[in-house]
Formats: structure tokens, C-alpha cells, sequence
């Protein structure tokens, strides 16, 4: 008969033998030195099996029922020989329905005896694998999506971040105080981030903000911070419960989109100013010669016709101008399909002015250049040449005559943007007036005689299809800035 059958456990405590054998349960003894084994009926109960249904062994708990990847542990427990409490050990025992969890404890017993429990914690374990997995799920969907959580005790002025937030931060150990928080963030959006936790402090407003960071790495990112305060009945704020997410992918997205959305909208003012070009001046070129050739026709005198014939060559020379002007307009869409290549902005700069010398000399200008802090960019050769030749060939063309004209161009890198830097002391533009028309196609703002309004026109549109931006900043008699951003 096993242990406790027959309330073997002390023949004058059958009542605590029945109580055993009753709960979910099994009490099991092992005899050192004779390899006897004893097993409480609750044991069988709690495998599923009745009392002799099946072997009661060392050998067949062993290789039988205990899982093959369980067994170390649990024998380890058995020959633990130095630990005088009892040692624990989760296993997975084969029962009538298939493995199910139990806890092992196991004490050895002064007389050579070694006694444990078995208490099947089954349904406990599925539970805990269920919430891990969970758990899991969660972790690696907020690490997909890139988002974590964190939490600010206002008592105890402690924040606290969940481990995708510190990932996201690019962070080893959590942020000591709100202050270092703020510090993460570019300077320009640390006060909105201030005044936003401020609030949600003092009066429980929540707020959502895009902000740009800057990790622990040096990498600058976009994040979407959101919070709310948790308050007491009083109004009090207690805690705010805040998520971060870094949304970097979807503000390249929305950039490059309101990128094509220029590129669109430039493009469409390009095919509206052909248009305008193809219909208004063509259509004015002919029409005067055409007047010219019949009063050429009607004409007896040699003088008037020889006069006419002069105009006809000044609108010649002007339709060809015109035609000139549509060809580029035309080629700079075709040519943005072209391969970029690196381009050294020393070597291609030296080029244009050894090209521009007679109109320097003239000019009697000082040109400086600097391309130490960017030396190369990946562009069109033709284009970046164009751009250098349009910009110093103007600075030269509205140069000052109260001064030596001095004129300055310089590279550089920011945000992984190539910039470059045009400047002159030249007469200069008035910007409240014509600001708004400087890049405009014939627009011209000084009676010069060789100003077409047309070179600024051109180098703005072939920045802009590269997807790059030009911006200027002038005054009058002062000199003029053009900010270039060429890739």
C-alpha cells in the first residue's frame, strides 16, 4: 500500500492523513538506502490515475512521467545534499490528460528519508505563459511601431521609462528628472515641451506634440509625444501617464510629399509661363514682322527700308532670345532624369571664373571662395554650373559703383543638407518691394541694359527640380544673400 493509504503517516493522526489526501495534492517519500518510494493517494489523484493504477517508482516517475527536459532540475533538488530548506523546482509531469505544471519541493530528512510535494499549478502557468506572451506581443508591436510608454510621479518628481522608450531615446539608464528630459529634445522645442508638462502639472491638460529629438547617440529624429495627468478628487495631479513614438518615417513622408507638391506646383508655373511666352511674346515677334515685311513691301525709299530692315533684325535677335529662353525652360525637367554625379566645388567654381576673368578684370571685383567645410555634392555638373555662372555673372552685373565689389561663396553641411552661401556688397535689392517677384520670369528690378530677368527665373527652377531651395536677403546699397540648399 502507497503513503498515507492507509493512514500510515502516524497511526494516531488519520484526520490530518484524510485532509492530505483531500487537497490537490501529492506527498511522495523516498528511502535513500533502500530505493523504496511511497506516494500519497492525492498524488495519483492529481495525475489523474487511482491508487496502483499505475507503478509507484523512483524509475517510473523518473524516465516515465517527469519531462525529458524537466528531469535536471528536478534531480538536482533530490541530491542537493548542503541546503537545509526545502528546494523548489517547476516540472512538467505526463498525467492521464498529457504534461501539465506542478511544483516540486523537496526536503531531505535527517534519517535518509527524502519527502516533497507535488501541487499542479497548471492552470496558474498557462496564465503566466499567457500574460509573458502578451507581454511579448505588446513589446514587439510598440517595437514596430516604434513607441513606448512612460510615466512622471509628481509626488516623487521621479519619471519613469518603459524599455522601447529608452530605445527610442537611445538611452542606457533612465532620465533622472524632467529637466534632463527637456534637455533630449532640440533646443527650439524644449520651451513648447516645458510649458506643455507645466500645464498638464498645475492644471491636468493633456498635449500632443511633434517635436524633434536628439538621442543619445547624436541621431535627430521626429517624435510625437502624448500625456495625461492623472488626478485626485481635489484636482490635484498625482501622475502623468505619457506614450512616445518616433514618427521620423512618417514626417519623411509628409516632407517628400509637400516636396512633390512644389515640385508640381513650380512645374505647373513653368508650363503656364511657356504657355504665356508661346502665345503673348512669340505671338507679338510675329505679328511685328510681319508689319515690318509689309512696310518693307510698300516702302520705295532705301533709307526706310534699310531702317526696317534694322528692326527686323532687333526682333529677330529678340524671337531667338525668346526661343533660347523656352529651350532651357524645356531642358530643365528633361534633365532632372539625368545621373548625378560628385561634383568637387573647388575644381567646377575655378572653371567659371576662369571663363568670367575679362569680366572680373573689368569689374575690378575681389572673389572669394571657401569649400573647406563641404568639398563635393552629388549634382548635375550642368546645372551647378549654370547656378555659379547666373549668380556671379549678376553680382558682377549689379555691382556697386560707390565700392569695390567684393563677392564670397562658401559650402557647408547641416542635417546632412548641402548649403551653399552666395554673397556681394552690390546695390542690393528692395525686398518689401520686390521680394515677392525676384525669382519671377522677365522680372527686373535696376536699368541695366543687359538685365533679361531671366538667369535668377531659370537657377531657382533648376534648384527646385533637384529638390532643393533657394532664398535671398538683400538690402538696398547694403548688398544681397542667396541661401542655397542643393541636396
Amino acid at each position: 500500500m502507497s503513503l498515507f493509504e492507509s493512514y500510515l503517516f502516524d497511526d494516531e493522526a488519520p484526520n490530518l492523513a484524510r485532509l492530505i489526501n483531500s487537497v490537490n495534492a501529492g506527498i511522495w517519500e523516498f528511502d535513500v538506502n533502500t530505493n523504496e518510494v511511497k506516494w500519497s493517494v492525492g498524488l495519483f489523484t492529481i495525475l489523474g490515475y487511482k491508487p496502483g493504477e499505475i507503478e509507484c517508482s523512483y524509475s517510473n516517475f523518473i524516465d516515465n512521467l517527469i519531462y525529458y527536459q524537466d528531469r535536471a532540475s528536478f534531480l538536482a533538488t533530490i541530491n542537493n545534499r548542503t541546503g537545509q530548506s526545502p528546494e523548489i523546482a517547476y516540472i512538467r509531469l505526463l498525467t492521464k490528460n498529457g504534461y501539465e505544471w506542478f511544483q516540486s519541493t523537496v526536503q531531505r530528512q535527517a534519517n535518509a528519508k527524502i519527502s516533497g510535494t507535488l501541487i499542479n499549478i497548471n492552470q496558474f502557468k498557462f496564465s503566466e505563459l499567457q500574460l509573458a506572451t502578451n507581454n511579448k506581443f505588446v513589446a514587439e508591436t510598440n517595437k514596430l511601431i516604434k513607441v513606448g510608454a512612460w510615466e512622471f510621479d509628481v509626488k516623487l518628481s521621479k519619471l519613469f521609462f518603459t524599455n522601447e522608450a529608452l530605445d527610442i531615446f537611445e538611452l542606457s539608464q533612465q532620465p533622472a528628472s524632467i529637466d534632463e528630459l527637456i534637455d533630449n529634445f532640440e533646443p527650439e522645442y524644449r520651451q513648447p515641451l516645458a510649458t506643455a508638462m507645466d500645464d498638464s502639472i498645475r492644471i491636468g491638460r493633456p498635449y500632443e506634440l511633434d517635436l524633434k529629438l536628439k538621442t543619445g547617440k547624436g541621431k535627430v529624429i521626429w517624435t510625437k509625444i502624448k500625456a495625461v495627468a492623472k488626478i485626485d478628487n481635489y484636482g490635484k495631479c498625482l501622475l502623468i501617464n505619457g506614450v512616445i513614438q518616433d514618427i521620423s518615417a512618417t514626417k519623411h513622408s509628409e516632407n517628400e510629399l509637400k516636396s512633390t507638391l512644389n515640385l508640381i506646383s513650380h512645374k505647373n508655373e513653368r508650363l503656364q509661363n511657356f504657355a504665356y511666352i508661346a502665345s503673348h511674346n512669340l505671338r507679338s515677334y510675329a505679328g511685328n514682322l510681319q508689319l515690318m515685311l509689309n512696310l518693307h513691301e510698300e516702302s520705295k525709299i532705301q533709307t526706310e527700308q534699310d531702317e526696317i530692315l534694322l528692326h527686323v533684325r532687333s526682333i529677330s535677335n529678340s524671337l531667338n532670345s525668346t526661343v533660347e529662353h523656352l529651350n532651357e525652360i524645356v531642358k530643365i525637367d528633361l534633365a532632372t532624369n539625368q545621373e548625378k554625379i560628385q561634383i568637387e566645388f573647388d575644381l567646377l567654381f575655378k572653371n567659371i571664373l576662369n571663363a568670367l576673368q575679362s569680366n572680373i578684370q573689368t569689374a575690378d571685383a575681389i572673389v572669394q571662395y571657401d569649400f573647406r567645410e563641404c568639398r563635393q555634392v552629388y549634382y548635375l555638373p550642368a546645372y551647378l554650373e549654370s547656378i555659379f555662372h547666373n549668380l556671379l555673372t549678376n553680382a558682377l552685373k549689379y555691382r556697386s559703383p560707390d565700392r569695390q565689389a567684393i563677392i564670397s561663396c562658401r559650402s557647408f553641411v547641416e542635417n546632412e543638407h548641402v548649403y551653399l552661401i552666395f554673397e556681394d556688397n552690390g546695390i542690393g535689392i528692395d525686398m518689401k518691394k520686390n521680394g515677392d517677384k525676384i525669382f519671377g520670369m522677365y522680372q527686373t528690378f535696376h536699368n541695366h541694359r543687359d538685365a533679361q530677368g531671366i538667369g535668377l527665373y531659370i537657377t531657382r527652377n533648376q534648384i527646385e527640380a533637384l529638390g532643393g531651395t533657394i532664398n535671398v536677403e538683400s538690402n538696398l546699397n547694403i548688398g544681397t544673400k542667396f541661401i542655397i540648399k542643393l541636396s
